[in-house]
């Protein structure tokens, strides 16, 4: 289960903003936004944090609340197709496969806009994102490609043929 946290905190450099916080029950962050007056910051393109946090002390903070998964998607919806990975996929609204390089093996990716079916068995969703999956056969390996994505690997990108909507 997820829990949601609104925090209104500035920026690194002070300015005034609000981060928002999606966490698992064990304390890891899966997506996060911070958001100021000079635009947003998403992990993992701009902001990499892989550590857990202390969800329960982030709800009591004085400068925090926890909010529902309704109102987290709705003020996600409002800076999400301004990310930064957008831009490195040729139309975020068409459904793309791909791979990353990767040293050791390429990592296959599908991107599947919103209508569209999400993959199936073996397909694991990459932290920080909604519509981005790798394939995948344990747990580690999501949060292995969202640190390549931080890393800016390279994806070779095709249309993915058979992409139905949902």
């Amino acid at each position: 289960m997820m829990r949601y946290i609104r925090m209104y905190m500035g920026s690194e450099d002070g300015a005034p903003g609000l981060t928002l916080y999606e966490i698992d029950a064990t304390g890891w962050v899966h997506r996060q936004v911070q958001i100021h007056a000079d635009g947003s910051r998403f992990s993992p393109e701009d902001i990499l944090m892989r550590r857990p946090v202390n969800t329960d002390y982030m709800a009591i903070h004085a400068a925090s609340e926890e909010i529902d998964k309704r109102e987290f998607e709705m003020l996600w919806a409002e800076v999400n197709d301004g990310r930064a990975f957008c831009e490195r996929i040729p139309d975020p609204g068409q459904a793309w496969e791909g791979w990353m390089e990767h040293r050791e093996a390429p990592k296959e990716l599908r991107w599947i806009p919103t209508g569209h079916a999400i993959p199936g068995a073996g397909w694991m969703k990459v932290p920080g994102f909604v519509r981005l999956y790798l394939r995948a056969d344990d747990d580690d390996q999501p949060w292995a490609a969202q640190r390549d994505v931080f890393l800016e690997r390279s994806i070779h990108w095709r249309a993915l043929e058979h992409s139905h909507a949902a």
